[in-house]
């Protein structure tokens, strides 16, 4: 009787794989239990505007780095023993208990669950980088954690822009909170302050507790970023010069004489990108306008602060990336060390 040449190992190999496959999904999607401390609030205001690309918690700073594709990167306050933890285009980065949440848009050969299906969307890690997860493929902006949940932007084509809240285990379903846009970027006291965009630029709370929203101020503002009882804003009336509005007294102070694009506020210090004028500037000053110097001539973006260095980027040019300190005095170099590690690791790489 003549034999059967088909091989056995056809059929199993390609059914063994699926089921890797939907076990995969199956251990994503299913959620973890993670721990986050009550109170975590994921980054700072004007970093989110910024679109979240330094964070620094528990005495680390967590940040892309540009000269690497913007890959996922830490390193201390001062920019010694910095390391590549994600090989991927990172932004909108929160760090709370034992991890990292990010908004990863592209990948370059990254391994691990999280990348085997999709390259976009928000991702959990461990603080190393390890264990990567997608807790959301969808396009996402202006994300932030609160205690263990992600707010954030979400953004399709049906829909444009609307406000879901994430759980930052993954272990239930994401919600759907508003179909108006909700900038989550400014948190104080469990409440999301932000500027109406749908009839008005009022000053709104987003109660985080109830998942509801409130007029707090009836001023046009934009970008507001409460400090104490002041609420800092780029007062459209006064063709966006910065402003800050005593919520106790009622007192209105203009603190800038130009036009603004962005700001940040970093403790007792504001950064901020001048325009509308003949020499356009990165500057800095005290909270109450006072002390005002100039950082760069020029044009730039994406402000980030931390407790050493304020970081900013030219608004024609992404892949290079200025520092200086956040409280001395000024002295603006362009980050040497992230650019000297992104070469050795590309030299790795190949």
């Amino acid at each position: 009787m003549k034999k059967s040449t088909k091989n056995p190992l056809r059929f199993i190999i390609p059914a063994a794989l699926i089921i890797l496959l939907i076990l995969a999904i199956y251990f994503e999607k299913r959620g973890v239990k993670i721990s986050i401390p009550e109170g975590t609030i994921g980054n700072t205001a004007g970093n989110i505007r910024g679109k979240g690309l330094f964070c620094e918690y528990e005495g680390k700073v967590y940040f892309s780095n540009p000269y690497d594709g913007g890959a996922l990167y830490v390193m201390n306050p001062d920019g010694t023993e910095m390391k590549r933890l994600l090989n991927s285009n990172v932004s909108y980065i929160n760090a709370g208990g034992s991890h990292l949440f990010y908004y990863l848009e592209s990948t370059k050969g990254g391994s691990g669950l999280g990348h085997i299906r999709s390259t976009t969307g928000i991702y959990r890690s461990t603080l190393n980088g390890k264990e990567s997860s997608c807790l959301d493929p969808h396009m996402a902006t202006m994300m932030v954690l609160i205690d263990d949940q992600l707010y954030c932007q979400h953004y399709d084509n049906t829909e444009f822009s609307t406000l879901h809240k994430i759980p930052a285990g993954g272990s239930e379903e994401e919600i759907e909170l508003s179909k108006e846009i909700v900038e989550t970027a400014n948190v104080v006291g469990g409440s999301i302050y932000y500027s109406g965009l749908a009839n008005d630029h009022y000053l709104y709370a987003w109660d985080t507790q109830t998942d509801s929203s409130r007029m707090v101020w009836d001023g046009n503002t934009c970008y507001p970023t409460v400090v104490g009882s002041y609420v800092y804003f780029m007062n459209i009336d006064a063709d966006y010069h910065l402003f800050r509005y005593n919520m106790s007294s009622g007192e209105l102070t203009a603190l800038t004489e130009e036009r603004l694009d962005f700001y940040n506020i970093y403790e007792n210090v504001i950064f901020y990108q001048t325009n509308g004028t003949d020499s356009p500037a990165l500057m800095r000053m005290n909270l109450d306008g006072s002390g005002k110097e100039v950082v760069a001539q020029g044009v730039y973006h994406k402000i980030n602060t931390t407790s050493a260095y304020t970081y900013f980027q030219p608004f024609d040019d992404d892949n290079i990336i200025y520092r200086t300190s956040t409280f001395g005095p000024v002295a603006v170099d362009h980050f040497p060390e992230a650019e000297e590690a992104a070469l050795a690791y590309q030299e790795k790489d190949n």
